[in-house]
């Protein structure tokens, strides 16, 4: 995802503005060139994030195209809300990483004493 993370941020700064400019709510349909940055895993997580963790009963994801389940995500708010949270967990990770190798060279090692 990392390859895709400025393309991605470009796209969603686009949405953004053209949201901010709107004098009226903006509901435009998801740009389906998107699909090309995200797996079919990623939009299902997408369309449970929107529904509280879980998928509703009436879609049948199974027999669902990337592109009708575009439809189903609805708004591009999810699919940015979804990608903040994974880039932010992302540089949690990094961050906890680099904590960690900061201690293992900062931990004195104990000599024996004779």
């Amino acid at each position: 995802m990392n390859t895709h993370k400025r393309p991605l941020m470009k796209h969603f700064s686009a949405v953004l503005r053209k949201r901010a400019l709107a004098t009226t709510e903006v509901t435009e349909a998801i740009n389906p060139q998107i699909l090309k940055f995200f797996t079919r895993k990623d939009l299902i997580q997408i369309i449970a994030d929107k529904h509280g963790g879980t998928i509703p009963k009436e879609y049948n994801l199974v027999e669902m195209e990337n592109q009708e389940l575009l439809g189903i995500i609805g708004d591009d708010m999810y699919i940015i809300s979804y990608m903040t949270q994974q880039w932010s967990q992302e540089q949690q990770d990094v961050v906890t990483e680099v904590k960690a190798k900061k201690e293992v060279i900062k931990s004195p090692k104990t000599e024996k004493k004779k």
